[in-house]
């Protein structure tokens, strides 16, 4: 009989009597819920990006052949030089297609990282343009490509007192370096917290999926997955996770296609390229010790010899940059919702992107257009600029800086697209209340390693 009246109970009440009643049941349908949100939608490109991109045939050796000596030899960082989280940025700076001392400027990022990696100039300019606002200083276009730098300041050590202009680790969280990276920390997780340096078990990990999916070599599907893993992982260990629009959604996911589509090695063999652990833990400042265990060695990113970058003509460009993110959207929706948790572990909830959007976005599903994801991309920056400016800088100079914004900023976010009648988007210093991982510092104890 008692069965037969919680059985009719059940039938009436459903959840709510379950919640309520069975809280280890409510744990497990949570739990549920969560797994299916995450549960991929389609299976990522073997070749993400423009579809030319896997059909491409071609290689010259000559004109490929990236040096490694001369001018262009590698040199460790000395005394004052910074290196940061990009593996990419810090081994150009490393082989001086970038400033040594790792303090750079619109010139050296739009020739280096052409020269060093095939990267198009329509992504060059763009994300020279959106960090050096965010963080570095727009009126000199120097940024720190690691923690915080006096030498970025148009005003040098008057310039320091209007502000902290923060480089792209460390206090510059949030606004181009975010959480779940490839191998850095969370800035504010309990622990591996560094958002600078890389961390041996991360890489491990990436190194042990590429095993199991490929036998060894790191490709995009591997990279995609990764990132997936590395969300999940942030959720599941750092109360304080978060992912906005431009730094969660587009870069942290960007980063990983770098990995494969800047850092992958070219032949006739593999004209679209290769990315090997060998050349992946050179190119992440990795060794082998006599227990085959990785070891990180800050700063020391190098570009391997006899290495291939990718042709001219199968350059990497802005619009390769949306499609693969777009993708990720279909594969893994997980990537692309904005939002975190809410101050325990496992407490992910997302924003209504209808409302942060003004209706341009409602659905992850609708991020899978890389048209509409530029759009809500641009939209997410012209928000969030005046609200990260006026927390770095201060006086005359905010006042410079808030004035380029129209001048210079928003003539570059039109090539993420033709986006006519955008409504204002909503900053994250106005969704992000509910959320103590949204809450941007701008100086503190830290140094960021």
């Amino acid at each position: 009989m008692v069965n037969k009246v919680l059985t009719a109970a059940l039938l009436l009440e459903g959840p709510a009597l379950l919640v309520s009643g069975f809280p280890h049941i409510a744990e497990m349908v949570a739990k549920q819920k969560h797994e299916k949100r995450i549960e991929a939608l389609a299976e990522f490109p073997e070749y993400p990006g423009a579809p030319n991109h896997a059909t491409y045939d071609k290689f010259d050796a000559a004109a490929q052949l990236v040096s490694t000596s001369g001018d262009h030899e590698w040199r460790a960082p000395g005394p004052g030089d910074i290196r940061g989280p990009c593996a990419g940025l810090n081994a150009a700076a490393n082989h001086g297609y970038l400033q040594r001392d790792g303090v750079v400027d619109s010139e050296s990022i739009n020739s280096g990282l052409w020269e060093a990696f095939g990267l198009d100039h329509t992504a060059t300019i763009f994300l020279q343009t959106a960090t050096m606002f965010f963080d570095g200083d727009p009126v000199s276009g120097r940024w720190s490509i690691g923690p915080h730098s006096e030498d970025t300041q148009s005003l040098g050590l008057v310039g320091d007192l209007l502000g902290n202009e923060t480089g792209i680790c460390a206090y510059g969280h949030l606004k181009t370096e975010g959480d779940a990276s490839i191998t850095r920390g969370d800035w504010l997780a309990p622990e591996m917290n560094s958002n600078c340096r890389s961390y041996p078990e991360f890489a491990q990990e990436l190194e042990d999926l590429a095993v199991a999916r490929t036998g060894g070599n790191i490709t995009p599907r591997v990279l995609a997955e990764h990132s997936n893993n590395r969300k999940k992982h942030s959720i599941a260990t750092n109360p304080n996770y978060f992912s906005p629009p431009y730094a969660g959604v587009a870069f942290t996911f960007g980063a990983h296609m770098f990995a494969y589509e800047l850092l992958a090695n070219h032949s006739a063999e593999y004209p679209r390229g290769v990315l090997t652990p060998a050349v992946f833990e050179s190119f992440f400042a990795y060794e082998r010790d006599e227990n085959n265990q990785l070891v990180y060695t800050y700063g020391h990113e190098r570009i391997p010899d006899n290495w291939y970058k990718r042709a001219d003509d199968d350059a990497w460009t802005l619009a390769d940059i949306l499609i693969s993110t777009s993708q990720q959207c279909v594969s893994y929706p997980l990537n692309c919702q904005v939002g975190g948790n809410t101050g325990e572990v496992n407490s992910f909830s997302g924003v209504d992107l209808g409302d942060i959007s003004g209706g341009l976005v409602n659905s992850v599903e609708d991020l899978s257009d890389s048209n509409r994801l530029g759009c809500f991309l641009s939209q997410a920056i012209q928000a969030d600029a005046p609200s990260f400016l006026s927390n770095v800088f201060n006086g005359v100079l905010l006042s410079t800086v808030t004035g380029m914004i129209g001048d210079t900023l928003l003539p570059v976010l039109q090539t993420l697209g033709d986006c006519p009648n955008l409504p204002a988007g909503k900053s994250v210093m106005q969704y992000g209340a509910k959320y103590p991982g949204a809450k941007v510092q701008n100086s503190g104890p830290r140094d960021g390693l």
